[in-house]
C-alpha cells in the first residue's frame, strides 16, 4: 500500500485535452502529488493522462477508482457522486482511500469507513464552491485534525501565508487548483510547506 504523500497536491480540474494536461504537468511540477477531477477527456485518453500524471508524481482520481486501479495512480478520492469509501476499500484494496468531507457528518462517516485521509474544505472561499459551500475556516480544520485521520485542506488556498496557516493547524497536505495553473507559486508552496 502506498503512502498518502504530504505535501501540496495539483488538482487539475475539467481537463479538456491531453495539450491542457501538458500544460498543467509543466505548471505543476513541483506539487507532491496530482490529482484528476472530472476530467473532459476521450476514454481513450484517460489512461494516457493518469499514466503521464504518474511518471513522476503520486497519483489520485476523483470518483474514478476502476481507474485508478487500472492506471499507474495511488488512489481515489471518494466523493457524494462516486462510490463509497467502504464500497471503494472492498473492491480496491490495494488502493489509497480518501473522502471528500465538507462537515461534522461527512467526516465522521469517512472516519467510520476507516480511510486513509479526509480532503477537507473548503477552508476560505473559492470560485467553484461559492455557490454552495462557504468557507469552514481554520478553527473548523483543527478540529477535524484532531479527529487523527491525515487531512488534505483546500479551497481558497493562494499564498505561502495561507499554507503555513494550515501547516501550524496540522494538515498533512494542501490541495490546490488555482495555484496549480501558476509554476512559480506552486514552487514557492511546495517551499513553505516543505520548510514548516
Amino acid at each position: 500500500m502506498p503512502k498518502v504523500p504530504a505535501g501540496i497536491w495539483a488538482i487539475a480540474s475539467h481537463l479538456n485535452s491531453l495539450v491542457e494536461l501538458d500544460d498543467f504537468l509543466i505548471s505543476a511540477d513541483a506539487a507532491d502529488c496530482m490529482c484528476l477531477r472530472r476530467p473532459n477527456l476521450e476514454m481513450r485518453e484517460m489512461l494516457s493522462a493518469l499514466d503521464a500524471m504518474a511518471a513522476n508524481h503520486c497519483v489520485m482520481t476523483h470518483g474514478m477508482a476502476d481507474w485508478a486501479q487500472l492506471s499507474a495512480a495511488s488512489g481515489v478520492i471518494c466523493g457524494s457522486r462516486s462510490l463509497s469509501p467502504q464500497t471503494s476499500k472492498q473492491l480496491y484494496p490495494e488502493l489509497l482511500v480518501g473522502a471528500s468531507v465538507h462537515n461534522n457528518h461527512e467526516v465522521e462517516a469517512a472516519i467510520q469507513a476507516d480511510v486513509d485521509f479526509l480532503m477537507y474544505g473548503p477552508v476560505w472561499d473559492t470560485p467553484s464552491k461559492q455557490d454552495f459551500l462557504s468557507a469552514r475556516g481554520l478553527d473548523s480544520l483543527r478540529e477535524v485534525v484532531e479527529r487523527g485521520t491525515k487531512v488534505i485542506a483546500i479551497g481558497g488556498i493562494l499564498t505561502t501565508a495561507q499554507v503555513q496557516q494550515l501547516k501550524s493547524c496540522g494538515v498533512h497536505g494542501v490541495a490546490v487548483l488555482r495555484a496549480a495553473t501558476d509554476e512559480p507559486l506552486m514552487r514557492e508552496l511546495q517551499q513553505a510547506f516543505s520548510a514548516g
